[in-house]
């Protein structure tokens, strides 16, 4: 009986590997790649901290800027309150402003016009710097770090520059904002600018927004909304009517160092600036956070991604990968004993993601409600670790309770 047997030629075989080789690279080949989008070139260079940049989107030198600031009659600078690369560079802008030998006017929105008299008291050598925080109740008035507006006053007072508070005093808008305008009395009203401007259309739609988004406020309080609007119009309408103020009376330049909502689209101060002072010439110079790039915030802009000295003691600065980057962090603060280092990134505060800098003002408003401890997720190269920062005071329902049981108690004594 003959078996057959299948003998596989060369030839075969050759067609069955080049076979075999199509199948692989088949199942290997990714599918096609989406074409790169072609969108409006914005920023035309990778910037930075602190350079400049200008409403085309390109780099500008200092010098630049310098030149850029000939001829105005305002300056203002927008900023973040916590934003140590925003005072830095306003300090820059200040020195190389003041070191010209042009005359130059410096006007805070963070010094209310009651403290003039300190402010002019500093000017004239009598009180020393390290004095001036205290002197002007700053950690009750303004509350930010007053390490941040240092260098400023030093070369103010360096430099002969006239400082000027342009605010109203913080009790009499916050009086306004609970009661109403007419719940001054004549001497609070007397820190009122002349005239209050009211806000354009675009201003209001803006602080619209911000209203809806505030967690205090009633987004449906028609009485509320009115007041928040009133409260900004003040601001804006005093800041900008004091800066006229000091101009006229140095015949110098001022430069205006203000919130950057206060700034940006030159709808607060500067919108107010141009009915006082219709002839003035006005240059905002704004921080550029990354992200999209708003030619309309401001004339030029500088870089500074968003960054917040914290009470515990870090620098923490937001990165386009996520997380917030601990940039430095204080011998023996609160930061330092928990274990955070330069360089770490903070991912995840409590539960709640960290993607901005605001998402870690939720998550401490958080745990302080609740009286938790504030627990950080930290990435160091490749490794996650837990640290726990402890209780961020006591929240106001508990100090109250605890002050209403005090109270009963003495009444039982």
């Amino acid at each position: 009986m003959h078996t057959c047997e299948f003998t596989q030629s060369p030839r075969y075989l050759a067609l069955s590997l080049m076979l075999s080789l199509v199948l692989i690279m088949g199942a290997c080949v990714k599918k096609p790649l989406a074409p790169l989008p072609v969108d409006p070139l914005a920023v035309s260079f990778l910037p930075q901290k602190g350079e400049f940049i200008s409403p085309y989107g390109d780099q500008i030198s200092f010098d630049d800027i310098m030149k850029t600031t000939t001829g105005y009659d305002y300056i203002l600078i927008g900023e973040g309150h916590r934003n140590a690369w925003d005072h830095r560079v306003q300090q820059q802008i200040l020195a190389g402003l003041s070191e010209s030998g042009d005359g130059l006017s410096l006007g805070l929105e963070m010094v209310a016009v009651d403290k003039q008299n300190v402010l002019d008291d500093f000017g004239d050598g009598q009180i020393a710097l390290d004095d001036l925080a205290e002197e002007l109740e700053w950690p009750t008035r303004w509350g930010y770090p007053f390490s941040l507006f240092k260098g400023h006053f030093e070369l103010a007072r360096r430099n002969s520059i006239p400082v000027v508070g342009l605010n109203v005093p913080s009790a009499v808008t916050r009086k306004i904002t609970k009661q109403g305008l007419e719940s001054l009395s004549d001497e609070e009203k007397a820190f009122l600018p002349e005239t209050i401007i009211p806000p354009s259309s675009d201003q209001q739609a803006m602080l619209d927004m911000i209203f809806e988004q505030h967690e205090a406020r009633d987004a449906e309080n028609i009485e509320q909304r009115d007041r928040f609007h009133l409260v900004q119009s003040i601001w804006d309408s005093k800041m900008a009517e004091e800066a006229v103020s000091v101009r006229r009376k140095y015949d110098w330049p001022v430069l205006i160092i203000a919130g950057a909502g206060h700034v940006e689209q030159a709808w607060g101060i500067a919108m107010r600036l141009r009915r006082l002072d219709p002839a003035a010439r006005i240059l905002s110079i704004m921080p550029w956070r990354g992200g999209p790039f708003d030619a309309e915030a401001g004339d030029v802009f500088f870089y500074s991604p968003d960054s917040y000295q914290s009470k515990m003691g870090a620098l923490l600065t937001t990165v386009d990968t996520g997380g917030l980057l601990v940039e430095s962090v204080q011998r023996g603060s609160r930061a330092a004993k928990a274990g955070l280092r330069p360089g770490d990134r903070l991912v995840e505060a409590s539960g709640i993601p960290l993607e901005h800098l605001f998402s870690l003002h939720i998550a401490g408003s958080k745990v302080h409600e609740a009286n938790e401890e504030l627990i950080f997720t930290v990435q160091r190269d490749d490794t996650l670790f837990v640290t726990n920062m402890g209780r961020l005071g006591t929240p106001k329902s508990i100090k109250k309770s605890q002050k209403t049981s005090s109270e009963t108690s003495g009444e039982h004594q």
